[in-house]
């Protein structure tokens, strides 16, 4: 590393606040001056003022106005998502409640008497028939295969 980037108190020099302005530095100094500046606030500061208001550019029109929006945005979403989690965890706490309560048990026997069981008679006779139905064609294919082999 060049010793000129830095001096005795171990902030970034005059030199190299120049030089990192007009990126002139291998990529090896950019690295390690930018992780310094990212931890040390006087040279942060010190970059910062190096820049005259000449050599600043102006935000676009309407760049304020978008970030507040946006800002506002944001905002509303995190009220929006927090509004959400209360409702779930209401409504979780409302089914653990009736799970470890009585709740269920006592809403499942007074329904009971009010619901009819399935009429399954079609359905058994439907099955019968075709239980006969299969057994005939076993009982006929039986049959031919006797015929043949006589």
């Amino acid at each position: 590393m060049n010793n000129t980037l830095f001096n005795k108190e171990g902030h970034l020099t005059e030199e190299a606040l120049t030089i990192l302005k007009f990126d002139r530095l291998r990529d090896e100094e950019l690295i390690f001056i930018l992780e310094h500046i990212s931890a040390c606030e006087e040279c942060a500061g010190a970059f910062a003022d190096s820049f005259k208001d000449n050599e600043l550019t102006e935000a676009p029109s309407g760049f304020q106005e978008k970030v507040q929006i946006r800002i506002k945005d944001k905002k509303r979403r995190n009220i929006q998502f927090n509004f959400y989690c209360v409702k779930v965890a209401v409504a979780a706490s409302i089914a653990l409640m009736m799970v470890f309560s009585n709740g269920l048990n006592s809403l499942a026997n007074s329904k009971a008497n009010y619901v009819k069981p399935p009429d399954l008679s079609v359905l058994n006779s439907v099955n019968a028939n075709l239980n006969n139905f299969s057994e005939k064609i076993i009982k006929l294919e039986v049959f031919i295969n006797d015929k043949e082999k006589k």
